[in-house]
């Protein structure tokens, strides 16, 4: 099994004055029956982190950094392309926007019709609101 360790650095400012002035070495918790875990105290004032903020998962391959993103607009690299792409379809081709027919609708609601949806349910996955 191999496993990666990063060195994490802290170091104090005024708003850290409890905290050591480096703090060197892994860091670990422990997921829950749902995955979930808590962010250490060490990690959270390292990523400038409280309550309610949110973090990110940088993935590199078979490496994962946890990144804060407070302040930071969350930026898709294939949104912009795939809303251009869509933008020059649309311009070339109006001719494809078409109206959902009854019988599409009809095929819709019929395939969905005993699917139940719990509008409260936790939602898996990265999901921003």
């Amino acid at each position: 099994m191999h496993m990666h360790y990063y060195v994490m650095q802290l170091h104090c400012n005024q708003e850290r004055q409890d905290a050591e002035a480096i703090m060197a070495g892994i860091v670990t918790s422990k997921l829950t029956e749902r995955s979930q875990t808590t962010v250490p105290k060490g990690v959270r004032m390292v990523l400038g982190v409280r309550p309610g903020d949110q973090i990110g998962y940088l993935i590199e391959g078979s490496e994962v950094r946890l990144v804060s993103v407070v302040g930071a607009e969350h930026a898709d690299p294939a949104l912009e392309p795939f809303l251009e792409f869509l933008r020059a379809d649309l311009s070339r081709h109006p001719e494809r926007v078409t109206e959902f027919t009854r019988e599409f609708i009809a095929r819709i609601e019929a395939l969905t019709r005993h699917v139940a949806i719990d509008h409260d349910a936790p939602i898996d996955g990265a999901v921003a609101l």
